[in-house]
């Protein structure tokens, strides 16, 4: 075992937990992001005082260490999980699992729940393309520290040989997928006990914009779907400051369950409301304001989702007409057939 990664590990979760305080003092806006950083101080440490890594002869065969999913988009609450990939521009060497051991087994030890995939860059793309479930997390790719170039060829090569080449039908398995996910676990924006994370309005709608934005447009970060006006300016600050909120209530959830924990019981409703300070006002219980703003914020998601979705022709039961035939005029406006609204002329703007 590595002693440096023993210490290093150490030093993680004692960050980790002054980070937490912080959050918990209302003093850290950026929790999230900062928590992803100190995870990626700890790979690079352990990265350059590999023990093992001078014995993969990176010359050969160079590889990297790649953060996935959440991880990846740098949206590491609490107890989140911790996913990597070990990119290997050629064959995974054998030696490839004792340099899991000196790595991921200190963070198994101090109780985070990381998993990880080993693969060759071959082996990545070919899985990529077959199953779309290995896809999704890939396109919140993000390195972190061994061979960058190996990073950029699977992300060019992934969209050249995949994405261009399957969009359609990775976007149905996206909208199915979705669709699928709302059934089961139902409208988080007026259920009793929300799902945070998969039911409609919650996390995951969000992260579903994004990932047919990447495959659609080629975003690169959330606050394109602004730049490409696929939101504007306000929509997109609105949908910050919800998923600001979301977050925060899920990062004290994990916190009050001391484990991951995306569903919302009563008991722990009452207790979040508690924490997170709410009280009565105008005979409205503290636990009824803390719901009722949680599913304002998850509403406001939901429909952003729909419209997005929506604008793009991916509704379910029905695709968008860019150019209808039927039209209504109505005191200077177009009002254009599934009720979307033009001005007549631009002086009807004044």
């Amino acid at each position: 075992m590595n002693r440096n990664n023993e210490h290093a590990s150490r030093q993680l979760q004692l960050h980790t937990e002054r980070l937490i305080a912080r959050l918990l003092q209302g003093d850290e806006p950026n929790f999230l992001r900062r928590h992803a950083r100190l995870l990626d101080d700890y790979f690079r440490q352990a990265f350059e005082t590999s023990m093992v890594g001078p014995r993969l002869d990176n010359r050969k065969n160079p590889y990297a260490i790649i953060a996935l999913g959440g991880y990846g988009r740098q949206e590491q609450c609490i107890h989140s999980d911790v996913d990597l990939l070990f990119l290997f521009k050629k064959a995974v060497p054998a030696d490839a699992e004792n340099l899991i051991q000196e790595i991921i087994y200190p963070l198994w030890d101090i109780g985070l729940d990381v998993g990880y995939a080993t693969r060759s860059l071959k082996e990545c793309l070919t899985l990529a393309g077959k199953e779309f479930e290995v896809l999704t997390p890939i396109l919140d790719a993000r390195f972190i520290c061994g061979w960058s170039l190996i990073y950029s060829d699977l992300m060019e090569q992934l969209r050249n040989k995949i994405i261009l080449k399957k969009s359609r039908p990775i976007i149905s398995w996206l909208v199915q997928n979705n669709e699928m996910r709302h059934d089961h676990f139902g409208d988080s924006s007026y259920l009793l006990e929300p799902n945070l994370k998969e039911g409609q309005g919650g996390l995951r709608d969000y992260h579903s914009m994004l990932w047919i934005g990447c495959i659609k447009f080629n975003i690169k970060m959330p606050k394109d779907l602004e730049y490409l006006g696929l939101l504007s300016h306000e929509e997109f600050q609105t949908l910050r400051q919800s998923l600001a909120f979301i977050w925060y209530a899920r990062n004290r959830a994990h916190y009050l369950c001391g484990r991951k924990c995306d569903q919302l019981s009563f008991e722990n409703q009452l207790k979040l409301a508690e924490t997170m300070k709410y009280k009565k006002i105008n005979g409205q219980q503290p636990v009824e304001r803390f719901l009722g703003e949680l599913h304002g914020r998850m509403e406001f998601l939901k429909q952003q989702h729909l419209m997005f979705m929506y604008e793009l022709g991916l509704e379910k039961g029905r695709k968008r007409r860019r150019k209808s035939q039927k039209k209504s005029k109505v005191a200077g406006l177009v009002v254009i057939k599934w009720g979307m609204l033009n001005f007549a002329a631009p002086e009807q703007i004044m």
